[in-house]
């Protein structure tokens, strides 16, 4: 397969560099994403920063604002009353047991 050992050293180590990158890049994707950030963005800082871009991503908190966006996301809205996140379809708030006002329909004014 490999004809020139010098070529076979060299080829080992870029498969070992890019099954460490691929492996950091699912870890920092596993650690983002159980913080409620985006996925995509922990496996381009753990693919990236290999390590290092892991342990950044274990001691950061994402912001608010993707927090938020990914609950959207996965259908979840904040409690008018107690602002912890519920399903969109909820009637009754089931942390602080309030009713939760229908949304509008798509088209309604």
């Amino acid at each position: 397969m490999f004809t020139n050992t010098g070529s076979s050293v060299h080829d080992l180590v870029i498969v070992v560099a890019f099954m460490g990158a691929l492996f950091s890049g699912y870890a920092g994707m596993t650690i983002w994403a159980g913080k409620g950030g985006k996925p995509a963005g922990g496996f381009l800082v753990g693919g990236l920063l290999g390590a290092l871009g892991v342990f950044i991503l274990a001691a950061a908190r994402p912001r608010q604002t993707e927090i938020d966006a990914a609950a959207r996301s996965q259908g979840l809205t904040p409690c008018p009353h107690c602002a912890e996140l519920i399903k969109h379809q909820a009637q009754v708030c089931r942390y602080c047991h309030r009713d939760v006002a229908a949304p509008a329909p798509a088209g309604a004014r």
